[in-house]
């Protein structure tokens, strides 16, 4: 390396800065009335684990993600560089650890348990290839995706808007605060409040994620992360690693307390395993005897050694046979778990093979302009796990909006003209007479008419005699639903004035194959 070493580390100090705030500012752009949002989801495309379970799974070839052989590349050429440098889950890990200084890892963790990372690669390989993407909720990117979207976001968006509310109270701040307030705060964080279903569970994930840190410096990337596991077997033929000069080091140890992985190992001559090495460059700066450098394997490059740590042939077999017998159980689940009336998928799910493409990525959540898509739990069942669902109650389907199918990665949920999409059925009204103001308690009330966005109104009221609480004769307008207009966008059951569960609710569009 021509540059000082000092200059590699600062280097990779900044690489991961901008990393993670440009991952930071495209999902907060994408937020933005009239934004881009096709690049809120750069960072899922440039994930090479979710191209391939996606590609496995849907068994098609998804040209949008060919971006993630540019993050192949770098692995091939320079080892696990985007797990040191790029990785916003990385970076998180490198910035939120104990401040006193390492020396050994907190808890000693047994060097077999690395193996971990590699059994959940090849679960979620094997499942993918049976349709299932399940465990894709382990994947580094959509569990940031899905912190900052449902988790941080609406947390710093709480604490931001009531502050701001609390500085209202001195009239002599206004003129500073209403251009703050028109400028910043509105365009930033809009007027819609996020209301997540999962904000809590969410982050709780990903605060064990972090709090692992405690046991073990970069616990997750060493022993958890599915991705990791994918690089870090790339990384076994990567063309640059690390090399140590047994002349020139004098076994003080300094870069194996240093490692950030545990990875270089005295045992060994203080070598490294490519496949652990993350290309921090933490020991080359405070080896004062330059016994340790990165160079290129060419021409006499051949692929690293294997570890005692390394998944067996058996352990193999038995990984993949759990993946089949676990991906067999979630396809035995009853229909009513696995397809429940309330799963309204997003506009064109039902012509795709949704369940297998989706990523669990949460990016179209984040760019729901209503909010009113959601991450499942167990609603569809396990195979359904945190994938996205509408729910109306919360926020409608936007009449004019194709944002989530602009951003998915994979075409889980296509991309449709904005005219197909104000015609794509998701599901269907049904007003509940029991509770309805004007079928339960002659009460007129038309408010679901009058949200309707169709041109030609999918509810039409229905014009009778009635009485009311004091027995006169009133004439009563009653919302019925047309269902061959009725595309199920959920506006009618958002607008409902009922408290709690709404009078018209809008189900999900398996009930039209029985009508």
């Amino acid at each position: 390396m021509k540059l000082k070493v000092q200059t590699w580390q600062t280097l990779r100090k900044w690489a991961q800065r901008i990393s993670i705030l440009m991952f930071v500012i495209l999902l907060v752009i994408s937020r933005s009335p009239g934004a881009n949002v096709r690049w809120a989801s750069v960072f899922q495309r440039l994930d090479p684990l979710t191209t391939l379970t996606a590609t496995l799974a849907g068994q098609v070839v998804i040209i949008g993600t060919f971006v993630s052989l540019i993050t192949l590349l770098l692995t091939l050429v320079f080892g696990r560089v985007w797990c040191g440098w790029l990785c916003p889950m990385g970076t998180v890990l490198d910035w939120f650890k104990p401040k006193y200084p390492r020396s050994t890892d907190k808890v000693q963790v047994a060097e077999k348990w690395r193996n971990v990372k590699y059994f959940l690669l090849i679960f979620m390989l094997v499942a993918a290839l049976l349709g299932n993407q399940s465990l894709l909720i382990f994947d580094p990117i959509t569990v940031m995706t899905r912190f900052l979207a449902t988790g941080l976001w609406p947390v710093i968006r709480f604490v931001t808007l009531s502050f701001e509310s609390f500085m209202y109270q001195w009239n002599f701040l206004w003129p500073v605060l209403d251009p703050l307030h028109n400028n910043v705060i509105q365009p930033v964080f809009g007027d819609i409040a996020p209301v997540f279903t999962l904000a809590v569970p969410l982050f709780l994930f990903i605060a064990v994620i972090v709090g692992l840190n405690w046991i073990a410096d970069r616990f997750w990337c060493r022993y958890l992360c599915p991705l990791g596991a994918l690089l870090g077997w790339i990384s076994r033929f990567a063309f640059l690693r690390r090399v140590v000069d047994a002349e020139a080091c004098n076994g003080c140890r300094q870069c194996a307390r240093l490692c950030p992985t545990s990875t270089i190992d005295a045992r060994r001559g203080f070598e490294s395993d490519p496949a652990e090495c993350i290309v921090c460059v933490d020991c080359l700066v405070d080896c004062k005897q330059n016994g340790t450098s990165f160079q290129w394997q060419i021409p006499h490059w051949k692929p690293a050694v294997s570890m005692p740590y390394d998944p067996t042939r058996r352990q193999a077999l038995l990984v993949m046979g759990s993946a089949v017998v676990g991906t067999a159980l979630t396809g035995v689940e009853p229909i009513l778990k696995r397809q429940p009336a309330d799963l309204i998928r997003p506009p064109g799910a039902r012509i795709t093979d949704f369940e297998k493409l989706c990523i669990r990525c949460s990016a179209c959540i984040n760019v729901c302009p209503t909010q009113g898509l959601q991450p499942c739990l167990t609603e569809g069942g396990w195979q359904n796990l945190l994938t996205p669902k509408l729910m109306p109650r919360l926020g409608y389907c936007n009449y004019n909006c194709t944002a989530c199918g602009t951003v998915c990665p994979t075409g889980a949920i296509p991309l449709l003209s904005l005219v197909t999409k104000q015609t794509t059925v998701i599901g269907l009204a049904r007003v509940d007479r029991n509770r309805c103001l004007p079928w339960s308690y002659a009460t007129n009330c038309i408010v679901c008419e009058e949200a309707c966005p169709l041109p030609d109104k999918a509810i039409h009221l229905e014009e009778v005699e009635g009485i009311d609480s004091e027995g006169n004769s009133i004439l009563l307008k009653r919302p019925v639903v047309v269902r061959t207009l009725c595309i199920g966008c959920g506006m009618c059951e958002q607008q409902c004035p009922m408290g709690g569960e709404a009078a018209i609710r809008v189900f999900s569009a398996t009930e039209l194959t029985y009508l």
